[in-house]
C-alpha cells in the first residue's frame, strides 16, 4: 500500500512542473540537440498540449512568446521546441512524457534526459 502511495505522490508531481532557471536552461540545451524531422514531429503535439491548459497556466510571459512563434509560424523550430516543452510542462508534465516516449528513439531519449533533470 505504501508504494501505491508513493506512485500516487509521483504521478502528482508530474501533474504539473514549474523550471528553475537552472533545469531550464538543461532542458534547452537538450531540445537544442534534435534533428528538424523530429521538431516537426512533436512541436504540433506540444503546442496542443499548451492550448489544452484549463487553468490558464500560460497567461503570462511564455505563454505570449508561443503565441508569437506559432502566428509567426516559428513553432517548429529549436526555440519553438524550447519553449514549448517548458510551456507543456507547465500544463501537463504526463502528457509530455507520453508524447516524448511514443514518438520514436530521439525524443525518448529527450524525455530521458528531461527526466533526469525534474
Amino acid at each position: 500500500m505504501m508504494e501505491k502511495i508513493n506512485s500516487q505522490k509521483t504521478t502528482e508531481k508530474l501533474t504539473q512542473v514549474e523550471l528553475s532557471d537552472t533545469q531550464r536552461e538543461q532542458v534547452y540545451k537538450f531540445a537544442n540537440e534534435m534533428r528538424n524531422k523530429v521538431l516537426e514531429e512533436i512541436c504540433p503535439a506540444l503546442f496542443d498540449v499548451c492550448l489544452n491548459s484549463e487553468r490558464g497556466a500560460l497567461k503570462n510571459e511564455l505563454g505570449r512568446v508561443i503565441f508569437h512563434l506559432q502566428k509567426n509560424e516559428r513553432l517548429n523550430t529549436r526555440i519553438g521546441l524550447e519553449k514549448l516543452i517548458d510551456g507543456a510542462l507547465r500544463v501537463d508534465a504526463e502528457k509530455v512524457f507520453r508524447i516524448l516516449d511514443n514518438s520514436g528513439n530521439d525524443t525518448r531519449e529527450l524525455a530521458k534526459k528531461i527526466r533526469s533533470v525534474l
